[in-house]
């Protein structure tokens, strides 16, 4: 019993498929070597590592003469923040115990809103939006509904605001007025 195709019709089969099944693999054989080349692992993401790289060239100036934020928090590990004239914030996580072994990643801003955009396509809310509004002072409350997060947050001007925001994307789904006062 020989393995090779008797027949016309199992070679027609077999062969083209094992070219296919081996031509579908080149991808993911580039994102290997890719991630290798680069002294990551094979499993690594490579375009978020080559966005991390591209953002640490953008904002290297920034780092001289920015100031750093340290909110504080009940974690085991203390966070440093950094944001950049770009839009770039860099965050850098220190374990308490072990500080020689910090992480540090950057929050590319402008990525964020065109995956926002891409989600919704065209994004009326994005385009209504007035860079001259009023801010966030503080927030309120909050409260979780499913995949949504309630939020309510003290403006600049004094007044009150209940923000819808989907807890998958960040999004802002949509903003009300509120009354000053928790849920």
């Amino acid at each position: 019993m020989s393995d090779e195709p008797k027949r016309w019709w199992q070679w027609v089969l077999m062969y083209p498929t094992i070219i296919i099944a081996l031509f579908a693999g080149v991808p993911q054989i580039y994102q290997w070597g890719s991630a290798i080349a680069l002294g990551l692992s094979p499993f690594a993401n490579v375009s978020e590592a080559q966005a991390q790289e591209k953002a640490w060239e953008r904002n290297v100036d920034c780092l001289h003469n920015i100031d750093h934020v340290k909110p504080s928090s009940s974690t085991n590990y203390s966070i440093d923040l950094v944001s950049c004239p770009s839009g770039d914030i860099l965050v850098t996580l220190r374990p308490l115990q072990n500080p020689d072994q910090q992480v540090s990643r950057w929050i590319v801003t402008r990525a964020l809103f065109a995956e926002a955009a891409l989600l919704s396509l065209v994004s009326p809310a994005l385009a209504q939006d007035n860079p001259s509004a009023t801010t966030t002072v503080r927030i309120i409350d909050i409260k979780k509904q499913g995949s949504t997060v309630i939020r309510r947050v003290q403006l600049s001007d004094d007044t009150c605001v209940d923000e819808t925001i989907n807890a998958f994307s960040g999004r802002r789904l949509s903003q009300k007025s509120a009354p000053c006062a928790k849920f």
